[in-house]
């Protein structure tokens, strides 16, 4: 192709109109309706095993998986220690040592074996009443 040719060429291009697109306009979202997805399943829907138990329990007002808190003796030795009442062997005992911190102390306590915190007071777990199981 020669110059001429070419330069009359780009010529036509650069003077032919130019043609805009339309783009379209994007739709707002909003909330999915649950008639159209469906609901959000319900907890106790998908639970299972000890989950399940604990969350049948906590509607029937049982509390017995709940945290509880328990006020320690003033002073505490081996032989009169803290009783912690547990279902199970072992159990999970937290100690604030200080009342004004915000630390807890936690340590896993025995049945039938004082265990002496940090700060020097004494647990002990035994068995918990029947009842409440």
């Amino acid at each position: 192709m020669a110059l001429p040719a070419v330069r009359t060429a780009l010529n036509a291009v650069v003077r032919a109109p130019r043609v805009m697109a339309v783009v379209g306009q994007r739709g707002l979202a909003t909330e999915a309706n649950p008639d159209d997805y469906g609901h959000y399943p319900d907890p106790l829907e998908h639970a299972t095993g000890r989950e399940k138990k604990m969350l049948l329990a906590r509607l029937a007002g049982d509390d017995r998986y709940e945290p509880k808190v328990y006020y320690r003796a003033e002073h505490s030795t081996k032989e009169k220690p803290n009783l912690v009442p547990s279902h199970f062997q072992d159990r999970m005992v937290g100690c604030m040592c200080e009342p004004d911190s915000g630390h807890v102390n936690f340590m896993m306590v025995r049945k039938g074996m004082p265990k002496r915190c940090e700060c020097g007071h004494w647990f002990k777990a035994i068995d918990a009443d029947p009842e409440s199981v």
